[in-house]
């Protein structure tokens, strides 16, 4: 069984996206995860595991592997566990979720299933939207970064059961949520955010 989703991650300052591909196979119960991961992408195994357990998902007992493509671009950061946790629930049959191939999925994931915040949003938000996908699924307190770019459709979530929803709270910029969006930016970076600092270097 094979699902394969759309991340991203940093690359300096710039927005990089990144293949998720997960790929279930009868054999040992093991967890695989290769393409150049960081640390703490590597321990995202055990908080993607924990999510999917206490939220009441069944975990796969197979031989799981993530492959992060490109391979020869190193991945850091916990940007992914939310696209690997929904990968492997896509992949199992446990979840369904539209237009997979046109969405940016972002966001780290706590034991519990919560979402949390990650640094770096809005680049990679920019840089997906230049590529053609005009939808992003992410965090929660990561919405109103996300919603500064243009005609972007965000799906906040805070918790990894919400995409058990039929329906998603959703928003597009228009231009009144342009403006007051722009003032929180602002706000963000007069209160030291290194997310809206590292965009405006």
């Amino acid at each position: 069984m094979y699902a394969k989703l759309l991340s991203s991650c940093l690359h300096g300052i710039d927005g990089k996206i990144i293949e998720v591909e997960v790929d279930l196979s009868n054999g040992l119960p093991v967890f695989h995860i290769v393409g150049l991961p960081d640390s703490a992408v590597r321990e995202s195994i055990e908080r993607v595991r924990a999510a999917i357990k206490n939220c009441g998902f069944v975990f796969p007992l197979q031989r799981i592997t993530i492959n992060l493509a490109p391979a020869d671009l190193r991945k850091e950061g916990s940007s992914f566990d939310l696209a690997i946790a929904l990968g492997i629930l896509v992949a199992s049959h446990q979840l369904q979720v539209e237009n997979l191939s046109k969405t940016l999925i972002i966001g780290e994931l706590a034991l519990d299933g919560t979402l949390r915040a990650v640094p770096g949003v809005l680049p990679m938000v920019d840089y997906a939207h230049k590529q053609g996908l005009h939808q992003v699924i992410l965090p929660k307190n990561n919405a109103s970064e996300a919603a500064l770019i243009e005609h972007c459709k965000v799906i906040p979530i805070s918790h990894l059961n919400d995409l058990n929803q039929k329906e998603y709270p959703t928003y597009v910029q228009n231009q009144e949520m342009s403006e007051h969006l722009r003032w929180s930016a602002l706000d963000s970076v007069e209160k030291g955010s290194n997310d809206f600092c590292l965009w405006n270097a």
